[in-house]
């Protein structure tokens, strides 16, 4: 897939040095970067719904005794 990005000039630079920094091309750095970044959002996404599930009360609660129990077991 192709996708065409226009940056403005100021911009452009950043990521010219922060590339060149990284021993990496433009393009590289741009791709690893914005795969970092929809990592990073599927991440915050997953603690939202656990947050969410932990105050709707769905998640069990072990005492450290209660979890040594369960795991010898």
């Amino acid at each position: 897939m192709t996708v065409t990005l226009n940056y403005p000039p100021a911009d452009l630079e950043i990521l010219k040095a922060q590339a060149a920094a990284a021993n990496q091309t433009v393009e590289d750095f741009i791709i690893k970067a914005s795969m970092r970044s929809a990592n990073n959002a599927a991440y915050l996404a997953k603690l939202k719904k656990a947050d969410e599930e932990i105050r709707q009360g769905k998640v069990v609660r072990f005492t450290d005794e209660e979890w040594e129990k369960f795991i010898n077991a």
